[in-house]
């Protein structure tokens, strides 16, 4: 845990209005204070889930990954990213017809995923829509093989 000279120098706050804190907001002098184990904290997992990362054998064609991109559906909590082959299922209804063939094994490569590749691959999907709107069309390959090479084959 940080102390008030710490975590005055830290979040440049002056210690008198840390003083003032610990006695009228506890619940933001506490999160002051426990700032640096939980950086460590999301700092270890975010290793551990780079190391996992290189362990996925991977399963998804370029063109498939695109498609999904392409739907621009989100898994925005936890229900959601356990149940993303249920959720993309929902949004590919309208290409079933169409592209049956095409879409169905994209399904089932989704339920394969255990819940850490999941999650991976749903962050590389957030992390990849914040940037492809702001890049050029010819760069987007580039991104999408950068964020999605441990998926694809």
């Amino acid at each position: 845990m940080l102390s008030i000279k710490e975590i005055s120098q830290k979040f440049n706050i002056s210690k008198s209005t840390l003083y003032g804190w610990e006695k009228e907001r506890p619940e933001i002098f506490a999160y002051l204070q426990r700032a640096d184990y939980k950086y460590e904290e999301l700092r270890n997992l975010v290793i551990v889930l780079e190391k996992y990362a290189k362990t996925i054998t991977p399963a998804f064609e370029f063109k498939e990954i695109e498609f999904i991109l392409g739907l621009g559906f989100h898994a925005t909590n936890m229900n959601n990213i356990e149940n993303l082959h249920i959720i993309y299922s929902q949004a590919i209804v309208n290409h079933i017809k169409q592209k049956a063939a095409f879409v169905m094994p994209i399904y089932t490569k989704l339920e394969r995923l255990n819940l850490i590749e999941r999650y991976i691959f749903v962050n590389s999907c957030k992390e990849i829509a914040a940037k492809l709107p702001k890049m050029k069309k010819e760069e987007h390959n580039g991104l999408i093989m950068h964020y999605f090479r441990t998926f694809i084959i």
